[in-house]
């Protein structure tokens, strides 16, 4: 949509200096125009006093132009004293209106009279005096929005929605440089203190954006879109600026959204309508400043049973309770949200190796030897992941420990339906990885990510599984509990064909790609404060793997 960029030339009011006649008052009448239309009414007839104003009716003497395309606007007033023989002229005044455009209250004279006029500018469709800084109009050059005020001033704007959260503070496409004097930044990319109780959309500008219903799509439900950063900061802008306007694009697969209120500002609530992949416009006077990628795709949902594994000793006994173990799949599912999964409680009772049921169903307590539980090895296939588990249905162990001391490990997972990598080349790119696409960055090219290959134990091919170890702290308190949540979301990636977003040493379960550095929920040791982002790559690679439901 473009901007509203339109002035309104009025000419106000004329100061008689000399009436032109010899006797009595003068009887003046004029004529004008506005970008050559005809503007008033030159019929009427005023009675010139000398030293006195005449008033103009602004609904007659007033033009509005549309200066989107115009270079200049030609101003052109004209008095004339009617007289019985011939109409003295009372001379006529010119002005060129040239971009940048402004508002301005003017005064020009002749020997006879003094004309007083003004150009207004529209803003939000009101014409008027608006405050000099607000701006009128912008035209998007290079990654930045070069605007201009109702004063005439230049102001250089940038909005970015960065798609990693936390963001990034390094490997960013370059930012235009801004005039001396411009404001700061305002920036909005720390992390997500995400609490079992959150709503599901917790995470904002998620790779997925999920299909509803309009009866599901609501502010607790719908992805989250919102800003990382833009400059100056005096431009103000709030969460539902009527200023910044959102729409979308479809990029492939007859992607489709809607918004939940009003598609405006720095925050927008969007769903998902037909599944498919979108690109979200964000517009600044009819300038896009910015846009964002995401897939849009059905949530799919993996059932998921957890075994307590009970040593014949304290010494030998994780410390989650089935209450705890609510908490940590309620957080792990407001992270794996972001690729449009989530994961749910078995409800079938059946029992294998001595299990027993507790009072949330999906949840089960098991005796074992303390060997099974506690110190258990790291190379080969755990026994532990593999009791009470059904086919195709996500099996998770909490145990006491392993030898390594990790927090948990996957243990058995199919080959992708993708092979051994999968590609995007989007724009922006994936995780904005360089070149990104993003003004003034070169064009997005195709991105590869390695997969990781099945792991399956002989006679299994329907087990997926891994642990959870009592490294990851007090299982009730909320710190541990999100890292538990980020165990388990984790090591579940690896279970969906997911790599390490970063290793070190040359491992052979990095992904190939290497940024972000530091925030990727698969990274190989970052705390869950940090490594929280799951991207458009990843997501594209969990939807290929053949534990999802079709």
């Amino acid at each position: 949509m473009p901007a509203d960029e339109r002035i309104k030339v009025t000419f106000h009011r004329v100061y008689v200096k000399n009436d032109a006649d010899t006797f009595g008052s003068g009887e003046f009448y004029f004529q004008a125009s506005v970008d050559g239309i005809s503007v008033g009414n030159p019929n009427a007839i005023y009675n010139a006093v000398e030293h006195h104003w005449i008033d103009l009716p602004d609904r007659d003497w007033s033009s509005i132009v549309n200066v989107r395309r115009e270079s200049e606007v030609a101003v052109r007033f004209q008095g004339k004293d009617e007289d019985v023989t011939f109409d003295d002229d009372l001379g006529t005044i010119t002005h060129q209106l040239r971009p940048p455009w402004r508002q301005r209250r003017y005064r020009h004279a002749t020997r006879y009279y003094v004309l007083e006029w003004s150009v207004e500018l529209a803003v939000d469709g009101r014409f008027g005096r608006h405050s000099p800084n607000t701006v009128f109009a912008c035209r998007a050059r290079r990654g930045a929005g070069v605007c201009t005020t109702v004063s005439g001033a230049r102001v250089v704007s940038r909005l970015e929605i960065h798609p990693v959260r936390p963001s990034p503070t390094t490997g960013l496409p370059a930012r235009p440089r801004f005039p001396r004097g411009t404001g700061p930044a305002v920036t909005n990319g720390g992390n997500t203190n995400v609490r079992p109780a959150d709503p599901i959309n917790i995470v904002p500008n998620p790779a997925v954006i999920p299909v509803l219903t309009v009866a599901q799509a609501n502010n607790q439900t719908a992805a989250r879109i919102e800003f990382t950063y833009y400059r100056p900061n005096t431009l103000a802008f709030t969460n539902n600026d009527r200023r910044l306007v959102w729409s979308a694009v479809s990029v492939a697969g007859g992607g489709a959204v809607r918004f939940v209120g009003q598609p405006r500002g720095l925050k927008v609530l969007v769903y998902g309508t037909h599944a498919g992949e979108v690109r979200l416009e964000v517009r600044f006077r009819g300038a896009v400043l910015a846009t964002y990628r995401a897939l849009v795709l059905p949530v799919k949902q993996i059932p998921c049973r957890f075994n307590i594994l009970n040593g014949p000793h304290r010494s030998s006994t994780p410390r989650s309770t089935p209450a705890d173990i609510v908490n940590h799949l309620a957080i792990a599912n407001r992270f794996l949200r972001q690729a449009g999964i989530e994961l749910i409680l078995d409800t079938d009772l059946s029992r294998h190796n001595h299990a027993r049921a507790t009072g949330i169903p999906g949840i089960f307590r098991i005796r074992v030897p303390a060997g099974r539980t506690r110190n258990i090895g790291t190379t080969g296939f755990a026994r532990a992941t593999r009791l009470n588990y059904r086919h195709n249905v996500m099996n998770f162990a909490y145990i006491h420990s392993d030898r390594s001391g990790n927090l948990g490990a996957a243990t058995d997972y199919p080959a992708s339906g993708a092979g051994a990598s999968i590609t995007d080349s989007g724009t922006p790119s994936v995780s904005w990885i360089s070149p990104t696409g993003v003004p003034p960055d070169a064009a997005a090219g195709t991105v590869t990510m390695n997969l990781l290959l099945a792991r399956q134990r002989p006679h299994h091919p329907h087990l997926f599984s891994m642990y959870v170890t009592n490294a990851n702290g007090n299982p009730s308190v909320l710190a541990a509990q999100q890292t538990y949540a980020g165990t388990i979301a984790h090591e579940f990636g690896h279970i969906l064909n997911l790599p390490h977003r970063v290793d070190t040493g040359g491992s052979p379960f990095n992904d190939g790609l290497n940024y972000p550095r530091n925030e990727n929920l698969m990274h190989w040791n970052n705390p869950t404060t940090l490594a929280q982002d799951l991207d458009i790559i990843q997501a594209r690679a969990i939807h290929q793997s053949p534990l999802l439901p079709p």
